[in-house]
């Protein structure tokens, strides 16, 4: 079991939305018209060379406006404020075409992970009448509002090709603020979420596995920090027998965590249109979206492109995250639906990004 492996601290580099909100140039970038016309054209390119569609290698066409927006975004997710949205992304070309340019500048962020057990590496994030209270259903497929919350990955990207007609908003916390604020005013149920608490994985536990782990909600392990806190699965890990069943001192310190995490002025929220991409630190950042309608007719409703990728710049985990991201080195190849602890070889690399 993790434990306190220290006794808690405040954590550097918190933020409140309220701060943010007020001064956006902080976590908004514009994707400059070159670099948006530079993507497209290798996106025609690696889809006039299939098999080359997803290279060994993070994009190596890319010239030095493409490079330097990455390595922006980049900073900005291992540092503060461990999110960014770039506005303006093109989307107007073919579906193909877009989804392509994505990935290929996806991969300059860092090498993507599986997020189904078929290998997909991209997901719609789109209404399909998914129910979030059915264990084996996902939420991205749901037109539901999801609590806060945070993914099986080091980052993930979020490209809106269309807006709903109604709804659908994002917002962001710190992971850091909500361990200071908890460290302030109930230490003792921040000790509380330091110890691991049951998680069930929804049907997506590797082979041999029970279908559920224990991780802790805050943990600081080998001098880094790192967040996850997903109530929906915490809770639904006593459908697991052997689980271990929640304790009055766990429902508390959660009943905290929501209180925390729906104060005002704590969250940052934010609408995405068409053009956007959130990229989310996901050890930094919780998030969550508001229900939303679609408009009837042809035209398709809301529609975003997620991304989950590896990340150069993330933390080292703890032992118990091992069941579920394969490898809890910092900045090591891992996450993911089927994570194998294995990826390409040139995801360890660093030096596109430094």
């Amino acid at each position: 079991m993790t434990g306190i492996r220290t006794a808690p601290t405040a954590v550097a580099g918190d933020w409140l939305g309220a701060d943010l909100s007020a001064d956006p140039e902080q976590w908004r970038l514009p994707v400059p018209r070159q670099v948006a016309d530079e993507l497209l054209v290798l996106a025609r390119d690696s889809l006039d060379k299939a098999a080359e569609k997803f290279p060994d290698a993070p994009l190596p066409g890319a010239g030095p406006a493409t490079r330097a927006l990455a390595g922006q975004v980049h900073r900005r997710l291992a540092g503060f404020p461990g999110f960014v949205q770039l506005t303006g992304f093109p989307v107007n070309a073919d579906f193909e075409l877009v989804e392509a340019a994505y990935s290929l500048f996806g991969r300059l962020i860092g090498p993507p992970v599986s997020q189904t057990r078929a290998g997909n590496l991209i997901a719609r994030v789109e209404d399909q009448g998914a129910k979030i209270a059915v264990p084996t259903q996902r939420g991205h497929h749901s037109s539901s509002a999801l609590a806060f919350h945070a993914d099986r990955t080091d980052v993930i990207g979020l490209l809106c090709i269309r807006a709903a007609a109604e709804g659908g908003h994002s917002q962001l916390v710190s992971s850091k603020a909500l361990h200071n604020l908890a460290l302030r005013e109930r230490p003792d149920l921040l000790a509380v979420l330091y110890e691991p608490f049951p998680h069930d994985q929804r049907g997506e536990a590797p082979p041999g596995r029970p279908g559920w782990c224990e991780l802790p909600v805050f943990s600081r392990f080998a001098g880094d920090f790192a967040a996850r806190y997903v109530r929906r699965f915490v809770e639904g890990s006593q459908r697991h027998a052997r689980a271990p069943r929640l304790t009055a001192e766990q429902v508390a310190a959660m009943d905290f965590m929501d209180e925390l995490l729906h104060r005002h002025g704590v969250a940052l929220q934010m609408e995405l249109q068409p053009g956007d991409i959130q990229w989310i630190n996901n050890f930094h950042i919780l998030h969550s979206r508001s229900a939303f309608r679609d408009a009837a007719g042809p035209d398709g409703g809301r529609l975003l492109l997620r991304l989950w990728l590896s990340f150069a710049g993330s933390p080292a985990l703890p032992p118990e995250y091992a069941d579920m991201y394969g490898s809890t080195e910092g900045g090591a190849y891992r996450g993911g639906v089927c994570a194998t602890g294995a990826g390409p070889t040139w995801a360890t690399e660093r030096g596109d990004h430094e």
